[in-house]
Order: C-alpha cells, then sequence, then structure tokens
C-alpha cells in the first residue's frame, strides 16, 4: 500500500480464487505450561518494524498546507509528521520493558535521508545505554541510495543527503555490524552472537544497487548470500545454536493470491527461498515491508518455517512485538502505540486520529485509481467500491482479521456487481493461520 505498485492489485484478480493455500499449521492450542518449559525465559525481545523516521528538521513549516508534502502524502499514506514522536513513545515504552534484544528489520527512515539516519542512530544508542539493550538492524528499500532523499523545509522541496551501504554499515556499527562474527562479502547481511546459544542473522534483501531515478521496491536474496547463509547455518546446527533470522522483504505469503495482488513485497523466488532457508534449520524470520501486523506459516513435514511480519509504526494501529524466547518456544505478543507527546485537537487523540488518517488517505486513494486507466470507472462506482478496498486492507494491517456480518453482507452484495473487485476485498479478510497477535511458535 505505500506506493503506487499497489494498483497492481487490480490487473491480475481472477488469479486469487485459483491461488492454492499453504499448508498450514497453528500451535497457538498449546498451553503455556506445555510451551514454556523453562522456569526463567532466556531472553525477552522486541520488535519494531518501519520506522519511516523523518527529522522535523526536514519537514514544512506547516505540513498540513503544504502542497508539496501533501501530494507526498497522497500516494504514500504514512504518519511521517508524527515519526519523530512515535518512535521516541516506543523507545520510551520499551524502555519500562527492558528487553535483552531489539529487532529493526528495515525502512528506518523516511526515505534514506543522512539527517534522518543519524539522528535515528542517535535515540537507539541513547535507549541500549539506558536500558542495556542490544540492537540489531537491516536495511529496508527506502533506506540507502534513495533517489527520493527529499527536504521538505524548503518549498518545493530539494534533494537532501543521502546514504551508500557502506555509510549504513557505519551509522549503525553498533546495531550489527561492528560486533558481527561473520559478514556477507556480497551484501549487508551478518551473524551477531549475543550468546553462546544463539545467533541474530541479519539478511539483506533489499536492490539498493539498482536505484536510479526511483527507487526499487522489491527484494531478493543474492544466490551468493544463500550461499553463505548456508555454510553459515551448517555450523550453527554443529554446535546446536538457535538461529533468529531477519529481514525487510517478506518470505512467506500473508494472503491468498499477494504475489499476483501486490508484487514487490515478497522477495523473488520467496517459495524456493523459505523451504532452503527451513532445510538449513532456520525456523522463523522476523519481517516488516508491508505495514501489516501478521504472521504466516508453512509446513513441510515435521518441519514449520514462519515469517513474523510486524506492522509500521507510521501505520495505524501502530504496533510493536514482545516475545519471550526459552529452549523451545517463542511465545510472541503485540503491543500498540496508543497516545504520543502531540499537541492534537480537542477531543482528538493518536489513536483517533491515525485511523482517520488512514482511512481518509486510502479511500482518496483507491477512489483516483478506480476513476482512471486502466479502470476509468464512474465516479459514483468508484465511491462505493473503495471503502470495501479501504476496510479490506485495514484489517489485514491490524492482524488477526475476522470480517463482522454486516460487513460480509455488503460484500456478498459487492460480489454482484463487482465480483473482480469482491475477490480481491475477500482475500484481504481471509487470515490465514496461525494467529497474528499472539501465539506460541515451536523452535525445537
Amino acid at each position: 500500500m505505500k506506493n503506487v505498485k499497489f494498483f497492481y492489485l487490480f490487473l491480475i484478480v481472477l488469479l486469487v480464487a485459483a491461488c492454492n493455500k499453504d499448508e498450514l499449521t497453528d500451535p497457538t492450542n498449546l498451553s503455556d505450561s506445555d510451551a514454556l518449559k523453562s522456569a526463567v525465559p532466556k531472553l525477552k525481545i522486541a520488535v519494531i518494524s518501519d520506522v519511516h523516521y523523518m527529522s522535523p528538521a526536514l519537514l514544512p513549516a506547516d505540513p498540513e498546507t503544504d502542497y508539496y508534502y501533501q501530494m507526498y502524502l497522497a500516494a504514500d499514506p504514512k504518519l511521517i509528521t508524527l515519526s519523530d514522536p512515535i518512535l521516541r513513545q516506543v523507545l520510551s515504552e520499551l524502555a519500562m520493558e527492558k528487553p535483552d534484544i531489539l529487532l529493526i528489520p528495515g525502512d528506518l527512515t523516511k526515505d534514506g535521508e543522512l539527517k534522518n539516519h543519524e539522528t535515528v542512530s542517535g535515540l537507539l544508542k541513547d535507549f541500549a545505554e539506558e536500558t542495556g539493550t542490544k540492537i540489531f538492524v537491516i536495511p529496508g528499500n527506502h533506506d540507502i541510495n534513495n533517489p527520493d532523499a527529499l527536504d521538505f523545509s524548503v518549498s518545493p522541496p530539494s534533494p537532501t543527503a543521502r546514504i551508500s551501504a557502506e555509510d549504513f554499515a557505519g551509522i549503525y556499527g553498533d546495531f550489527g555490524y561492528d560486533n558481527a562474527i561473520y559478514r556477507d562479502e556480497n551484501s549487508l547481511s551478518y551473524i551477531c552472537q549475543p550468546n553462546n546459544k544463539l545467533w541474530i542473522l541479519g539478511i539483506d534483501a533489499c536492490r539498493y544497487e539498482e536505484n536510479t531515478t526511483t527507487p526499487i521496491v522489491g527484494g531478493r536474496i543474492k544466490l551468493e548470500t544463500m550461499a553463505w547463509i548456508q555454510e553459515k547455518m551448517a555450523e550453527a546446527m554443529a554446535q546446536n545454536i538457535t538461529v533468529l533470522a531477519m529481514m525487510h522483504h517478506g518470505i512467506l505469503q500473508h494472503y491468498w493470491g499477494q504475489e499476483e495482488i501486490d508484487p514487490g513485497y515478497l522477495v523473488e523466488n520467496w517459495q524456493e527461498n523459505a523451504v532452503a532457508l527451513m532445510s538449513m534449520g532456520i525456523k522463523l524470520v522476523f519481517t516488516g515491508h508491508y505495514h501489516a501486523n501478521d504472521i504466516s506459516q508453512i509446513s513441510v513435514g515435521k518441519n514449520t518455517f514462519s515469517d513474523v511480519e510486524t506492522g509500521s509504526l507510521v501505520t495505524a494501529p501502530s504496533p510493536y512485538r514482545l516475545i519471550i524466547l526459552d529452549d523451545n518456544f517463542v511465545k510472541i505478543d503485540s503491543k500498540r502505540i496508543t497516545s504520543i507527546n502531540f499537541p492534537f485537537p480537542p477531543r482528538v487523540d493518536f489513536v483517533t486520529y491515525s485511523k482517520m488518517f488512514l482511512s481518509g488517505h486510502l479511500d482518496f486513494y483507491f477512489e483516483y485509481a478506480l476513476t482512471h486507466p486502466p479502470y476509468n470507472l464512474e465516479e459514483e462506482q468508484a465511491q462505493y467500491i473503495a471503502p470495501f478496498l479501504r476496510n479490506g486492507i485495514m484489517a489485514h494491517y491490524a492482524g488477526d482479521e475476522k470480517i463482522k456480518p454486516d460487513e460480509r453482507k455488503k460484500l456478498q452484495q459487492l460480489a454482484v456487481v463487482a465480483p473482480d473487485f469482491a475477490q480481491i476485498v475477500n482475500s484481504f479478510w481471509t487470515d490465514l493461520p496461525i494467529n497474528d497477535t499472539q501465539v506460541h511458535i515451536k523452535m525445537k
């Protein structure tokens, strides 16, 4: 949903019905006593994703009225204006949790601006010093060599300094790169060892070296990087080391037909890569990118592989995850930012504002798309269809989608007048197992 490529969702609607469902398993019927066999958990892990930080110094003097900035938000509806207080709030809440590890799977900045990276790195350093938390990051598609790095404090906005891959590893040296026990020479992938029985594997699947006038949204794991991972995983398995992996792009579909409906949000050859990582001994990968708080899982024989996607802080409902890792399971819980330090109008809070912001922008987004080529719908018909798309994608963002009876009835009516679009909306609402917000996942 984060760029114009979302319009592709209308192009291959008929493939949704034909798409086969992954073979899934759901371990959530296990009781806490069965799942958490250690008396004391080994580690508490937090995950935040798609921070998309924008320094207030790069914002317009009046973001609500600046034409160029509002045009940017119309095409990319994120709470960029509030990204600074949102990041500070989540770090404040995590400071009370005092996690042992914080994982951030990419898109730390709006569009890779040097100033934004430097500010994020500084805030993370302060947090690490205060809490003792070990922080690990990996780049997202917005973060490196991005031609959309802009300073909106001037009108029209002007290009501002952006960073290279080497810069990223330097700026975030304290958060994975300087302390890595292994670095992949073909990417920004690395392995860190927080303790003698745990590895953090950061997989760089971004294509920033291909950025020219437009940043590349999609991802791929280079063959050389896969070979490097295989070599290191053999070592980990021989030493009985648990490996937690993270990367920016999704590696499993999170709803039926995602690969065809919204291309660019799964890594290339995702099926083969998922099976390959599973065969190497990796049980789960923490991801982001799509801004949805969703978990998907496949099972091959006795082995399972999970894609634990964490939603974006700048997209309602602004979730983050808290995870307990013990010998046998990860126990995943989800939290949401509900308030920030920002002067909202009277009787408007952060939750209300963020939902209104996303809902309104998505309505405009879909209505515009539907009334223009290649669809060319009448305005009245576009206004009828757009809310269905908006409600479906917002439900997917929140996770654990469960359509209400009145919405289901309306969707059945939509199927009569616009069956192709109804199939797309139904796909958004169909939540694949396992649970998205609270779940146990077996590690051994």
